[in-house]
């Protein structure tokens, strides 16, 4: 009896009827028979045969599909979505049962646990009632019943909802408290993809997100629209119920793509049982301002790589981060972690880390938990070491950055035969572990270093230039040594010791565990296959070398190669050159007939004659090119290395004077022009110019005007007067009062120059003549008798 009945529900399920058309094997048949569980076909095909099969071996089938009267397909028909009774409680889901049990009654005529033969009972009989009696019965019998919230528009309604959407809807529509309450479940669809959609757009009001909503409704429901779409008011209270914070649609994009693609419950640990077996490698801002090559302030990015199983951090490199200069495609100056970085800092793993002089005995690998005796013999490059393992990875896990996809780090990963896995797009859960580690050395050193500037500038000290900074390779060091003594050697809460699983241990401690269960193999890299680690371009040598950037390289072994095919097809005459972008003094030109190295030198070293990077150079040629000079000028540019060096050595000159300018603010055009008086009025034309003709007079002469007559001399001799009296011609000594003081004229006394009057006072005025010597005085009749006499 069971087998039967799962027989029939099959049949059921798969909507296999008598007279059904389906397709089968390859072949279009007719239901005939259906018995218990064999069905018997009738081929529709000309040239095919008619078949006996098991239900399960028909419907079952990869090419099952139900066919219509034009033998196309039909959609095939879904099964009954129950997993939510799962999830209800006992009496909720004994009512969805109850409900279900009288809406099949309507629509069927007698309830789904009827006997077979079972006669409908009064009033449920679909060939004799309409459905509006049929509801009508159903009301009235489930209100002597005891069911609350039961009319004939409620049943109906809920009747609507379990022919569309089975179960669920029925659950949705009876238990209350449901997740969404009677919005429809296509809507809420709906509203989550617009939430994700707008996650990477600027930010937006909750306003903005309904009339998407309404849009994509009438987008996707056209027929539907009235029927579906919520009111503003339960908008609001739908996003409530899915803890969508209206507040959250404001919040910055970053933050709220990180929110959307973090960690979701339960959380898995990520796992590690070999050394190795899976290293993260990731890039951040250190938080901290060091002194650049040429002696300014920079900000500085860490590029880290962390073994998961040991959580040693196997390799760190800090690199400047200043913007470049220049237009787009041209910028010159820039500089970040690049992929060469990343490379090196795989070189960096593979090899000890050379304790330096002034670190604490603790530092080193000698006095720490690690194997010290057993890893010297195998490895004698970890005499005198710091405390941090060698472990060879043998998987990373990057990101979609620009230095990690770079066909450069992928054939160096090649070559070392390491795998690459890149991480989900914005998905940190892939790499929790380096991130957490970032979170880790920004609080346990970067805030200790002179030069922390906060993780924004919101955070950022007033002073933090003007103080004492790091040089980047000073940074470096002190990085390196917090790492050995610090990092290495303190209890980590990610690992548990296999022997107390209660204790935490550090990751020297988890290194010693492991590497005694799996052996140490070192991967020692000679000179030769250093170099193999280098970026490289493919050149031409020519009679004056190679040229890499705007540097020219040449050598006498390099001039072998001039002009000569290197025998691979496609490649020309251009042949393999490498070079470091630390020390871009030399280059080196593979010979892969030989598998040998040529060396060439940089043709204006010794103008240099220190050791430059190519940022360094990069910075110089910005110099010169401000400067009104040009690109190729390899010689200054060699120069302007030379003294970016020297002035980085020599540091900021503490004796020169600062002189402050005054504040003057944002300069404004203040003065309005003056109107010119001459516009308008042409250029004279020096060949019509008629020269003004000569005097033929003096200029006194111009100016004659009639010279007022003196007053009257006073009648009494003796009689004194207040009022002086003027020369009568300028210069010439003025009257002497009775006190025997020389009065000036009465043209200074008062300050008047006029031109009233004649011209020889004008002139007298403005230009006093030189003093005359006076006339001999003239004899009056008889004087010289008198004379005589007297003589």
């Amino acid at each position: 009896m069971p087998t039967a009945v799962g027989q029939a529900d099959t049949r059921e399920q798969a909507g296999l009827r008598l007279g059904a058309r389906l397709r089968w094997q390859g072949g279009t048949y007719r239901v005939l028979v259906l018995q218990g569980a064999e069905v018997q076909l009738g081929c529709l095909g000309e040239e095919g045969a008619d078949a006996r099969a098991l239900v399960e071996a028909v419907v079952g089938a990869d090419d099952f599909a139900l066919l219509d009267e034009d033998l196309q397909e039909l959609e095939r028909e879904q099964v009954t979505d129950t997993s939510r009774l799962s999830l209800l409680s006992e009496a909720d889901s004994k009512l969805v049962q109850d409900w279900e049990r009288h809406l099949r009654e309507i629509d069927d005529g007698v309830p789904p646990d009827a006997e077979e033969g079972a006669v409908p009972r009064p009033g449920y009989d679909p060939g004799r009632f309409t459905v509006r009696q049929r509801l009508a019965a159903k009301a009235a019998e489930m209100k002597t019943l005891g069911f609350k919230h039961a009319s004939a528009g409620t049943i109906e309604r809920r009747r609507r909802a379990y022919q569309a959407r089975g179960v669920f809807g029925l659950i949705r529509e009876i238990v209350p408290g449901s997740p969404w309450g009677r919005t429809d479940e296509r809507v809420v669809k709906l509203l989550l993809a617009e939430v994700k959609a707008g996650l990477g757009e600027s930010d937006g009001d909750a306003s903005r997100l309904y009339e998407r909503l309404q849009a994509a409704v009438w987008r996707e429901h056209e027929a539907e629209y009235d029927k579906l779409m919520i009111s503003r008011a339960t908008f609001y209270r739908l996003l409530g119920r899915l803890g969508i914070n209206v507040a959250s649609l404001h919040w910055p994009t970053d933050r709220r793509l990180d929110e959307a693609n973090g960690a979701v419950p339960p959380y898995t640990p990520t796992l590690a049982r070999r050394l190795g077996e899976q290293v993260q490698i990731d890039s951040t801002g250190l938080d901290i301002i060091a002194i650049g090559d040429d002696g300014r302030p920079v900000q500085v990015e860490l590029t880290a790589a962390i073994d998961v199983a040991s959580r040693t951090i196997i390799g760190a490199m800090i690199v400047p981060k200043v913007p470049g200069r220049g237009p787009r495609g041209r910028r010159l100056g820039g500089r970040a972690t690049r992929s060469f970085d990343a490379v090196l800092m795989l070189a960096q793993a593979l090899a000890p880390m050379p304790a330096r002089p002034g670190w604490s005995p603790r530092a080193l690998a000698e006095h720490s938990e690690m194997p010290y005796a057993d890893l010297v013999a195998c490895d004698p490059r970890m005499a005198g070491a710091a405390a941090r393992p060698v472990i060879r990875p043998r998987m990373v896990v990057v990101d979609h950055g620009k230095i990690f996809n770079s066909e450069h780090f992928d054939d160096v990963c090649r070559m070392l035969r390491i795998k690459v896995r890149p991480a989900r797009e914005r998905t940190a859960t892939d790499k929790a572990i380096i991130e957490s580690t970032f979170n880790a050395i920004k609080r346990r050193f970067s805030q200790y270093v002179t030069g922390y500037t906060g993780s924004d500038l919101k955070r950022r000290g007033k002073h933090v230039t003007e103080g004492p900074l790091w040089s980047l390779n000073e940074l470096q060091d002190l990085l390196n040594e917090w790492i050995a003594l610090d990092w290495q050697q303190k209890p980590h809460d990610g690992l548990r010791s296999p022997f107390l699983p209660g204790l935490t241990i550090s990751p020297n401690r988890m290194y010693a565990t492991l590497v005694a269960a799996e052996g140490h193999v070192p991967l020692t890299l000679t000179p030769h296959e250093n170099r193999k680690l280098l970026p490289f371009n493919y050149l031409k040598v020519t009679d004056k070398g190679v040229r890499i950037g705007n540097r020219t390289y040449n050598s006498q072994a390099l001039q072998e190669y001039k002009n000569r095919h290197t025998g691979i097809p496609g490649q020309g005459r251009r042949w393999q050159i490498r070079y470091s972008p630390y020390a871009p003094r030399f280059v080196w030109l593979w010979d892969h007939h030989r598998d040998d190295w040529v060396e060439a030198e940089f043709i204006h070293q010794r103008l240099i004659g220190d050791d430059w990077t190519e940022w360094t150079w990069e910075q110089a040629t910005l110099a010169v090119l401000e400067d009104g000079g040009h690109k190729e000028d390899q010689r200054r540019i060699a120069r302007e290395v030379s003294r970016l060096r020297e002035r980085a050595r020599r540091g900021p000159d503490p004796d020169t004077v600062r002189v402050p300018q005054l504040f003057t603010g944002p300069a404004l055009d203040l003065d309005v022009p003056a109107a010119d008086p001459y516009e308008g009025i042409p250029d004279p034309d020096p060949a019509t110019v008629v020269r003004a003709p000569a005097l033929t007079m003096a200029a006194e002469h111009f100016l004659h005007a009639p010279r007022p007559a003196p007053p009257p001399p006073p009648d009494d001799p003796g009689m004194e007067t207040d009022t002086d009296v003027e020369p009568a011609v300028a210069g010439q000594p003025a009257a002497t009062g009775s006190k025997g003081v020389q009065e000036p004229a009465r043209a200074y006394r008062t300050g008047a120059l006029s031109l009233r009057g004649g011209a020889a006072e004008v002139f007298g005025i403005t230009q006093p003549p030189l003093p005359r010597p006076a006339p001999p005085p003239t004899a009056e009749p008889g004087a010289e008798e008198d004379d005589g006499e007297a003589s």
